[in-house]
C-alpha cells in the first residue's frame, strides 16, 4: 500500500500522470510544427519536461503533493498560487534569456495559462478524490494502549492513505461503547469473528503489548483463511507514519521482519554517490568561503571553523567540521549542553548561516574522509550519546551506518534539543535504517533542498 511515508503508490501515481499530463498540454500546441517537421519531437519533449518540470518543482517546493488537505483550505489555494505563479515567472525569465528552450513566442503565454488551468483543476480534483467518502479499507484494532490511539490518529489525519478505523476491541468489558480517539470499543476480544463479519472489516491490527498469553490465535488465522488481513500494529504505524515505535518494541520483530538488512553493496554505493555529490558540491560553494570567512571574523572574535567531536559509525568519534555560528566561548561556564532552537549564544552571521544551512558545508570535507554520509542519522557529541544510551533502548543501532550531513529524521521532525526530542528523531533514524536504500536517499535529498530553498527552519 505504501511506498514511503512520503509517496505512497496513490502519490506517486498522481505525480506521474501530472507530468504525463503537462507534457501532453505543452506538446498539442505544437502540434501543427510536429506536422511539418516531425523530426523535431525529440526537442519539442525537451521543452514540455522543462516546463514540466519547472512547475512540478515549484509544486513541490510550496507543499503542493500534501493531497491530505482539503480543496477549500487556504493553505492549499494559496500555495497552490505561489507555485504557479513562480513557475510562470521562471519560465517567463527562460524564455526571455533563452527562447529556444521554450514554446515559440506566439504561443507562450497561451501555454502558461493552459497549464495553470489544467493544474488547477488537477489539483482540486485529486483532493475531492482524495477527501471522498469512496470505499475505504476498514480497519479493526486490537488493544487500545498507547501505540493502537496513535496509529488510530494518524489514520484519521491521513485520508488519502484510504485507511479507515472502524474502531477497536478489548479484554476489558467496561471499555465497550467508550469512544477511544472517536472511533469506539466494539466489543470483547472473545466477540472478534462477530465484530470482523458485522462490521465489513478489512483488516485486523494487533496491539502485542501486554497479550502474552492472550491472543486469541485461532481466531486470527480462522479470519486470516477467509481473507481478512492481520498484522502488528508496529508494522502499520511505521508505514503510516515513517517511523518506528520504541514503545515496547520487541526485538523479535527486528530480528525476523523484514528490513534492517543493510547489505554491503548497498553502503559501498551510498559512498561512492556520496563523495561524488560532496566534491561537486564543494566546487560550488568553495567560492563563497573566503566571504563567509571575513563575515564571520568581522561579526565576532574567534575561528572561521568549529571543530566537534562526534560519534559515527560503529562508535568511532571523529572530528566534525563546521563554520562557526556562535561566540567563541559559547560553553565555557556551561560545558556541552543541548542547542535550542532560539539559542542566545549565535552570533547574527551564524543565525543566518544556520537559516540557509551554510554552516553546514564544511561537513562535506568530512564526506571526502569517510567519516560520514550525505545522507544517514546526524551524529551527535559523545557525552550525549553516553547519557541517551543509558535510557533510550535500541538507541545504539544509530551508529550501525554512517552519520549523514542530513537525515530522515530531520526532514520529518527537524530540530530537537531534549531526551523527549532524542527519543522522537530515533523512531525516525530506525525507519531510514531499516529500510536504506538509493530510493530512500534522492527522496531525504529532496525534502532537504525544499527545507533550504523555503527556509524553514533554524
Amino acid at each position: 500500500m505504501f511506498f514511503l511515508r512520503y509517496l505512497s503508490f496513490q502519490k506517486l501515481g498522481a505525480v506521474i500522470l501530472e507530468h504525463a499530463l503537462l507534457i501532453t498540454c505543452v506538446l498539442t500546441l505544437q502540434l501543427h510544427n510536429l506536422a511539418v517537421a516531425p523530426e523535431s519531437l525529440a526537442f519539442f519533449l525537451c521543452q514540455a519536461f522543462v516546463v514540466a518540470v519547472t512547475f512540478q518543482m515549484f509544486l513541490h517546493l510550496r507543499n503542493g503533493y500534501e493531497f491530505g488537505t482539503k480543496p477549500w483550505e487556504p493553505r492549499f489555494i494559496f500555495g497552490l498560487g505561489q507555485a504557479v505563479l513562480l513557475a510562470c515567472a521562471v519560465l517567463s525569465m527562460i524564455h526571455v534569456i533563452i527562447p529556444s528552450l521554450t514554446i515559440g513566442r506566439e504561443r507562450f503565454a497561451f501555454m502558461l495559462l493552459l497549464v495553470s488551468a489544467v493544474l488547477a483543476i488537477w489539483h482540486f480534483s485529486l483532493r475531492m478524490y482524495f477527501g471522498a467518502n469512496s470505499r475505504r479499507s476498514k480497519i479493526l484494532i486490537m488493544g487500545t494502549g498507547p501505540l493502537a490511539r496513535s496509529l488510530a490518529m494518524e489514520i484519521l489525519r491521513h485520508r488519502e492513505y484510504g485507511l479507515q478505523v472502524c474502531g477497536f476491541v478489548d479484554d476489558d468489558p467496561a471499555l465497550v461503547g467508550v469512544s477511544i480517539v472517536n472511533p469506539k470499543v466494539l466489543g470483547l476480544s472473545k466477540e472478534l469473528r462477530r465484530i470482523v463479519s458485522d462490521n465489513d472489516v478489512d483488516e485486523v491490527v494487533v496491539e502485542l503489548q501486554d497479550r502474552r498469553g492472550r491472543l486469541p490465535v485461532d481466531e486470527l488465522l480462522s479470519l486470516k483463511t477467509r481473507g481478512v488481513r492481520v498484522q502488528e500494529a508496529t508494522s502499520l504505524y511505521e508505514r503510516v507514519t515513517g517511523k518506528i515505535s520504541i514503545e515496547n518494541l520487541k526485538p523479535s520483530w527486528m530480528l525476523f521482519g523484514d528490513g534492517f538488512e543493510v547489505s554491503r553493496s548497498v553502503l559501498i554505493g551510498k559512498q561512492i554517490v556520496s563523495f561524488s555529490v560532496s566534491l561537486l558540491l564543494l566546487a560550488l560553494f568553495l567560492p563563497l568561503f573566503p566571504l563567509i570567512a571575513l563575515l564571520i571574523k568581522l561579526d565576532s572574535p574567534g575561528p572561521v571553523f568549529f571543530r566537534q567531536e562526534r560519534v559515527g559509525q560503529d562508535g568511532k568519534v571523529f572530528t566534525l567540521w563546521k563554520f562557526r555560528s556562535m561566540r567563541k566561548d559559547a560553553e565555557r561556564n556551561t560545558g556541552p549542553v543541548w542547542a535550542k532552537a532560539q539559542d542566545s549564544r549565535v552570533t547574527r552571521v551564524g543565525r543566518y548561516l544556520r537559516r540557509t544551512r551554510l554552516d553546514e558545508v564544511p561537513q562535506l570535507f568530512n564526506v571526502l574522509k569517510g567519516d560520514m554520509s550525505l545522507v544517514g542519522p546526524r551524529p551527535e557529541r559523545p557525552n550525549f550519546v553516553d547519557e541517551l544510551s543509558k535510557t533510550i533502548p535500541f538507541y545504539y543501532l544509530r551508529h550501525s551506518v554512517k552519520p549523514g550531513v542530513t537525515g530522515w529524521a530531520q526532514i520529518n521532525y527537524g530540530y530537537g534539543n531534549s531526551v523527549e526530542d532524542a527519543v522522537e528523531k530515533l523512531q525516525y533514524d530506525l525507519f531510514y535504517i531499516k529500510n536504506v536504500s538509493w530510493a530512500l536517499d534522492l527522496l531525504v535529498l529532496l525534502h532537504t533542498i525544499k527545507t533550504v530553498l523555503v527556509r524553514k527552519g533554524s
